[in-house]
């Protein structure tokens, strides 16, 4: 079968749940923000309503286009600390591949927030890993702070903030917190299957 692939202008019918009918619709190219507001598609083909000029449907080709959109989406997350906490994701980095950069610590960072998020980590932990974190590592008056700043994923951007909300601590706090657990893990521990996961993503990134 022959696929039929859909080009500006042309018309078709559908339901548009604003006017809540069927109605004309057209084919057009334009910029359509995600649902959740983290990123927009550029020159996206869509179906619009030709009465309202909402969007309508998407045609299958371009799904392509919304997966890439969605995977450079990206937002940035900053945090002031002691400069200790940005040597801890350096020397675990380093731990896991000699020739890793500081670029890894948005891969150290991406991972942990993922399966504190999504229950594979219990959320409850970070509020006494940070407990933990600030007992450690003094924060003193006077003493050396730098900036953690990393251009993550809107999911990644997403989990942080889902993260804080639950546990009902700062982003500050729940980075803290990660941090100090990544050290656990794996300078600490050097938990063997955690290392072999992470030697795989080095060699990808």
């Amino acid at each position: 079968m022959k696929t039929r692939l859909f080009q500006e202008g042309d018309k078709s019918r559908a339901i548009c749940h604003q006017c809540k009918k069927i109605v004309e619709t057209t084919l057009v190219r334009r910029t359509v923000p995600f649902s959740d507001g983290l990123g927009v598609v550029k020159d996206l083909l869509v179906d619009v309503c030709d009465v309202c000029d909402a969007v309508v449907a998407t045609p299958a080709q371009s799904t392509p286009a919304i997966r890439d959109a969605r995977r450079k989406a990206v937002e940035s997350i900053e945090a002031q600390l002691p400069a200790i906490y940005l040597d801890v994701l350096d020397y675990a980095a380093y731990q896991v591949d000699l020739n890793n950069t500081t670029e890894f610590r948005k891969i150290l960072m991406a991972l942990y927030l993922h399966r504190y998020a999504t229950g594979e980590y219990p959320a409850a932990e970070l509020r006494e890993a940070c407990l933990g974190a600030r007992k450690t590592y003094k924060e003193q008056r006077g003493a050396a702070r730098r900036r953690l700043s990393l251009k993550v994923t809107a999911r990644t951007a997403q989990n942080l903030k889902q993260l804080a909300r639950d546990t009902d601590m700062s982003q500050s706090d729940v980075i803290r917190s990660i941090i100090y657990r990544i050290q656990a893990d794996v300078l600490d521990a050097r938990k063997p299957a955690l290392m072999r996961e992470l030697k795989l993503f080095s060699l990808i990134a």
